[in-house]
């Protein structure tokens, strides 16, 4: 998913209501991180989680590579080495 970004200076109000413990996690996040506010460390969870960095075709090669993990396709770097000659030296 894209999402259109390109008219930023348009703001929108967002009510949101969260759990005290969560809002003191941001809050540590927001003064961490040095955030100018919370409503910017929301702005950019929200890109970060709507706008993803890889191509499909990246992801979908992620995901199976994880599902060779899980199914036991895969094997140790030694017996890599091994396999195609490599001396670990």
């Amino acid at each position: 998913m894209r999402v259109d970004t390109s008219n930023d200076n348009e703001m929108v109000k967002l009510n949101v209501t969260v759990p005290e413990g969560l809002l003191e996690a941001v809050d540590e996040l927001v003064e961490d991180r040095e955030y100018t506010s919370r409503s910017a460390f929301v702005r950019e969870v929200l890109r970060d989680t709507t706008e993803p960095t890889l191509t499909l075709g990246a992801q979908k090669r992620i995901s199976k590579r994880y599902a060779d993990v899980a199914a036991g396709r895969t094997m140790s770097t030694d017996a890599a080495r091994e396999r195609l000659g490599i001396d670990r030296s």
